[in-house]
């Protein structure tokens, strides 16, 4: 597939980037956050505690729905490139048809039908979990693409990674206070009422995201498929994609520290109701973790035009590396020491979600400079199916782990082992988690400052020819 790219530079019938592409752009991930880490971080304890699944056949069923996610991204992906730009653009059109499908899947994630029989549940989860999966995709790949064809201005592309990571913290403090109050009773167990609840109410909030999104956002940089273009197979395309070494190792390291993150997303419910004994700091506990996103806000920028972002990424792990350290090796049943410590964490993960975002635009641009073609539908799905690996492999530790060390579904009270045994999970595989990403950021993720702009230049002179 040969693609010509065409800049279309600021005149009287294209608004310039500004403020409004930046707001726009954020809420559309806001949306996505919105339903993503609503399913990470509770359709276990959902599947477990509310519609009576094994932590065991919840492990399975995530591990399977990845496999269907390894065909399907890449699908998503060269459709979209393939797609002919409409009138409303190239990737948009997604964010305006595609949002209502996500809500509907997102609700039927969480429905409990009544006398539905015991053996028709997971064949149910299964439906809706992997439908979710799908309509999740349709709409993530085409916004993510979006970013490259909002501005060719590698400062605004970082820009837009800053928001669409503010988009994540303001999703996150919504989920942090609002839904354990509406999916655990007093008691602390959990409201099937309550996961319907949020559910209906994440998915208006999300489609309202998306609209905004859609009308907000101007695609400047116009990507056309040119008719007597060569055909090139699927099969060529990721053969290609294998050899962009950049993406191998983001993919890598995203496969580490995004599991480092996720991990406590998964599992704090179980850690604050069953270890700490104290549920009702869950909540706390998940705005504290949002608060490094807004100290490292102001530093950012110049740290990165000082030291770059493949090393601002890489350094900041060190802090999340040490205040895990602590945390395996010095054991507290004080949930307050846990907190604090996972607050200085979160201080090294919003500098690395910070970048990581502009790190796919570059990404992006490498794999243009390998195979002479652009393909940001194509190696956006390569990313974001390592992002749902993550959150495969995170429920299936998660539910595999559980099932492990005998923790009982359903059970109003578990063991003191199994409550150990969770504070183990919780905490020695973020250690290992964050290690393994900054090892692979460092030595296998290529793009230095200096080859960056070598790329950059050489795309420069190609487009010029």
């Amino acid at each position: 597939m040969d693609i010509a790219n065409k800049e279309v530079l600021e005149s009287s019938k294209v608004k310039p980037f500004g403020m409004q592409d930046k707001v726009g752009y954020m809420l559309g991930d806001f949306g996505n956050s919105l339903l993503f880490n609503f399913i990470g971080s509770y359709l276990l304890v959902f599947y477990t505690d509310a519609f009576g699944i094994s932590a065991a056949a919840v492990g399975t069923l995530m591990a399977v729905s990845r496999v269907w996610d390894a065909i399907n991204d890449p699908m998503m992906g060269v459709i979209v490139d393939k797609r002919k730009r409409t009138k409303d653009g190239k990737f948009r059109p997604y964010l305006k048809y595609m949002g209502i499908p996500l809500g509907i899947f997102t609700i039927l994630t969480f429905l409990v039908i009544p006398n539905m029989p015991e053996n028709m549940k997971l064949p149910y989860a299964y439906i809706t979990y992997i439908g979710f999966g799908m309509a999740y995709t349709s709409i993530n790949i085409p916004y993510g693409s979006l970013a490259s064809v909002l501005t060719n201005d590698p400062v605004e592309r970082t820009s837009l990674s800053t928001f669409r990571n503010l988009a994540v913290a303001f999703s996150q403090i919504i989920l942090m206070v609002l839904t354990p109050k509406l999916v655990f009773d007093a008691s602390g167990a959990v409201s099937v009422k309550g996961f319907v609840i949020v559910s209906v109410l994440y998915a208006i909030i999300a489609n309202i995201a998306y609209r905004c999104c859609y009308s907000m956002t101007t695609e400047r940089v116009i990507v056309e498929v040119k008719e007597d273009a060569p055909k090139v197979s699927l099969g060529e395309t990721l053969k290609t994609l294998c050899k962009n070494r950049a993406l191998i190792g983001l993919i890598l390291s995203s496969l580490g520290t995004l599991t480092a993150m996720f991990i406590p997303n998964a599992l704090n419910a179980y850690l604050f109701k069953d270890y700490f004994g104290t549920p009702g700091l869950l909540s706390i506990a998940g705005l504290v973790g949002m608060i490094g996103t807004f100290i490292v806000l102001p530093f950012t920028t110049k740290l990165v035009a000082k030291f770059g972002k493949k090393n601002v990424a890489t350094y900041s792990s060190i802090i999340c590396i040490i205040s895990y350290t602590i945390l395996v090796f010095f054991p507290s049943k004080n949930p307050w020491i846990y907190i604090g410590l996972n607050l200085i964490s979160g201080i090294g993960v919003a500098f690395y979600n910070m970048l990581i975002w502009a790190l796919v635009g570059d990404v992006m641009d490498y794999q243009e400079y390998l195979s002479g073609q652009r393909e940001d539908g194509t190696v956006y799905a390569a990313y974001s199916l390592s992002r749902k690996l993550v959150q495969a492999i995170v429920g299936s530790i998660g539910g595999f782990a559980l099932a492990a060390i005998g923790y009982q579904s359903g059970a109003a009270t578990q063991t003191p082992e199994v409550a150990e045994n969770i504070r183990t999970i919780i905490t020695v595989v973020p250690l290992i988690g964050f290690v393994f990403g900054a090892v692979c950021l460092k030595f296998v993720y290529n793009l230095s400052n200096k080859t960056l702009n070598e790329v950059n230049e050489e795309l420069e002179r190609r487009r010029a020819q």
